[in-house]
Parts: C-alpha cells; structure tokens; sequence
C-alpha cells in the first residue's frame, strides 16, 4: 500500500505463484485467490503471465516501469516440480532432498546430460 501510494514506480515484485506454501495449497490457508486483483486494488500495476514462457514475462517487463508511476507486480503462475513428472505439483519436494537416483530420474526428464 505504501509503495502504491508514493508512487515508487521502480518497484517491480514477481510473485512465483505455484499455488503451495509449506503446509498446504496456498490459497486454502491464505485465500490469496485473486492474486493479481488484490495487488490492482492496493494500486499496483498487477499483471499475469505463465511463469514457465520465458518471452510471456520478458513481454511483461517490456512494460515496467509502468508509466503511471505505480509499483508493478507479476504473478508468474507456476507449477512446482515443473518438468519431472514424479515431482511436478507435489509439495512434498518443498522439504525432501531427492537420492542420487533421483537427480538422475529428473535430469533425464528435463533433457539435461
């Protein structure tokens, strides 16, 4: 709210919004939902771009800073674990440290060497 409201404009937040917290789905123990509207209401400029399109969020940056003069914030929907299948989605990986096994497991499924 202060920043919208000295208009500091060369304030950028990108929120990686993947939908978790530590304990559960975000929005069942923050009801965060609407995201970007809630940032737009306290006078941000709040936009929403997939998280995972490297030229969808370059496109948004394009735009910063806003010319309003108003913080700009980008709610980067994400997937946790994106790309391997045993760890897409699954909060468990915000506290497990995958096997040596694993890595491999996932490196593979990313393309990686």
């Amino acid at each position: 709210m202060f920043a919208a409201a000295q208009r500091v404009g060369n304030l950028l937040a990108i929120v990686d919004y993947n939908k978790w917290q530590a304990t559960g789905r975000s929005n069942e123990i923050f009801a965060l939902a609407p995201l970007r509207e809630k940032f737009a209401v306290f006078g941000w400029n709040a936009l929403e771009v997939d998280g995972h399109d490297i030229a969808e969020l370059l496109g948004a940056l394009e735009n910063f800073p806003d010319p309003s003069g108003r913080p700009t914030a980008i709610i980067a929907h994400t997937t946790k674990g994106k790309g391997v299948s045993f760890m897409e989605d699954d909060n468990n990986w915000h506290y497990r440290i995958p096997t040596a096994e694993e890595v491999l497991s996932a490196r593979k499924e990313l393309g990686l060497k």
